[in-house]
């Protein structure tokens, strides 16, 4: 696709993406320890509302991905999303490495992901962002067999491409980067040290630039109880505003900016 080939004029895209994965981040790891799960629930309970505030202010609508059992745990937190005009994928169950499970547990956690978002939502998913962006070789043929429009994990690219498909089925795949990720950066795992906000969020902006030099697509991935604390969040604000700035940058949702490449790619 062409920077002309971007809606009205546009030079690149930028997409505002977050995981609200709440407990499941370190339930998935087998941690019950109650100090470690309260980390998790600060996103939903703490950082969320001040992240739609933030979002509805700066007029942007974008695209979060939740596992089922977030979903059921913290209705009032997706109701919200959803009341906000923001899109919600599908994210796994319990936040499992979809590349440890067998044929039949991928399936079932998938069919279970979005019978759980359609009950919320009172809509199907259109995108898929498997829990820390790892597939297994069954992953894209279950979207296709299951209707996605789109897949938010691969790395290969700067611009969004089809995953084409015997039977004429595609899936568009939306590229991401651990460049453009909150948790490398803040999520403290007891061996390596956090970083401090200003210089990440100078590579963040030095990163989108480069891709919108590019004519390719930002793709921002966040999550909630990591960017949702006071100094992080003041730099998500700082670079929504950028993105904002930036001239003939067409800043949009995951399915919106899946549905004009599949038009026009």
């Amino acid at each position: 696709m062409t920077a002309s080939r971007w809606p009205d004029g546009a030079c690149a895209a930028c997409a505002f993406t977050f995981d609200l994965d709440a407990e499941t981040l370190w339930m998935a790891r087998g941690v019950s320890e109650p100090v470690a799960l309260s980390q998790g629930r600060f996103g939903p309970v703490e950082a969320l509302p001040k992240i739609l505030e933030l979002l509805r202010a700066a007029e942007i609508r974008s695209s979060f991905f939740i596992p089922a059992w977030v979903i059921e745990h913290y209705p009032d937190a997706v109701r919200a999303i959803v009341a906000g005009g923001h899109e919600v994928g599908c994210h796994g169950d319990v936040h499992e490495r979809v590349s440890d499970l067998d044929a039949d547990q991928e399936e079932r956690v998938l069919k279970r992901s979005i019978e759980a978002i359609e009950r919320a939502t009172g809509r199907t998913p259109a995108g898929y962002r498997a829990p820390a962006w790892q597939l297994s070789s069954r992953t894209l043929g279950l979207l296709r067999r299951y209707g996605f429009a789109y897949s938010s994990n691969m790395m290969d690219r700067l611009s969004p491409y089809l995953h084409e498909a015997a039977d004429g089925r595609s899936v568009v795949e939306i590229p991401v980067s651990w460049v453009l990720d909150d948790a490398p950066y803040f999520l403290f795992t007891g061996q390596r040290a956090l970083q401090a906000p200003g210089p990440v969020l100078q590579g963040w902006l030095t990163e989108m630039d480069g891709i919108c030099e590019a004519g390719g697509v930002a793709t921002f991935t966040f999550h909630p109880q990591i960017i949702g604390r006071p100094s992080r969040l003041a730099c998500l604000r700082e670079l929504v505003e950028h993105a904002r700035r930036a001239p003939r940058v067409w800043i949009a949702r995951l399915d919106e900016i899946a549905a004009h490449w599949r038009a026009n790619g």
